[in-house]
């Protein structure tokens, strides 16, 4: 059997939390890293955890579920709640699955299984990426990459960060020659100091780039767009 998928809980009444947890229990292609009760401590929390999905209660009082899943960016998300009127929002922002309360074993299990074959069909679909690290030889894929800057402590350097929040240095690496192994449909270069991940683009200005890259705060980041760059980019948009 492979490694379960990693996933997080989050629902501000502690009953359901429970209740949810125990259910993913029960299912060994999952496993829970957290569970959460306030929005605010996930997002907090989130660029050091290592996790695959997210299931997500709607109705919460700091920040609804479907706010909280615009900020996890592509991370993928299956919804809870016990209310109808929310299935049309959540399919609207992409959402797995949409599972109404008391949540069932079987129901949950089969909305587990949608997120599986979205994962591993992105996995099909990513390229292997090798860098030169400080820890040495790193692989991973180039779906899991947000961005690359270039390193305040030393500019023949880039500092890679991952969409989970995970940083590494890639030691002695030119922009150049990132670009040759990355997919040219997916990134692009935005300016002299950054390349980015064309899927967390969520709009843009003449010179600024909005995306679903959350900051440690929870708020989207954004992104200078260097003049000789923006025909490039905005080449590579589909809107």
């Amino acid at each position: 059997m492979s490694e379960p998928y990693s996933c997080i809980l989050i629902d501000d009444e502690l009953l359901a939390l429970s209740y949810l947890r125990t259910l993913c229990e029960e299912i060994p292609s999952i496993n829970v890293v957290k569970a959460f009760d306030d929005p605010q401590k996930l997002l907090e929390e989130l660029p050091q955890l290592d996790v695959d999905f997210c299931i997500s209660d709607i109705v919460m009082p700091a920040m609804s579920g479907l706010e909280l899943a615009e900020k996890l960016g592509d991370l993928p998300v299956i919804f809870t709640t016990a209310h109808n009127e929310f299935a049309a929002d959540a399919f609207d922002i992409d959402a797995v699955d949409y599972l109404r309360k008391p949540v069932k074993k079987e129901r949950l299990e089969k909305a587990v299984e949608k997120v599986i074959q979205l994962i591993e069909s992105k996995e099909k679909q990513a390229r292997p990426f090798t860098v030169t690290t400080a820890r040495g030889k790193m692989l991973l894929t180039t779906n899991r990459i947000a961005f690359i800057s270039a390193e305040t402590l030393d500019r023949r350097d880039k500092l890679l960060t991952l969409k989970s929040g995970e940083e590494w240095i890639i030691k002695n690496t030119s922009f150049d020659q990132l670009l040759e192994l990355l997919p040219g449909s997916d990134f692009c270069r935005i300016s002299r100091s950054e390349i980015l991940s064309l899927d967390l683009v969520k709009g843009h200005t003449s010179d600024t780039i909005l995306t679903s890259f959350t900051d440690k705060s929870g708020k989207p980041k954004t992104f200078p767009l260097g003049e000789n760059y923006r025909k490039m980019f905005l080449e590579k948009l589909d809107f």
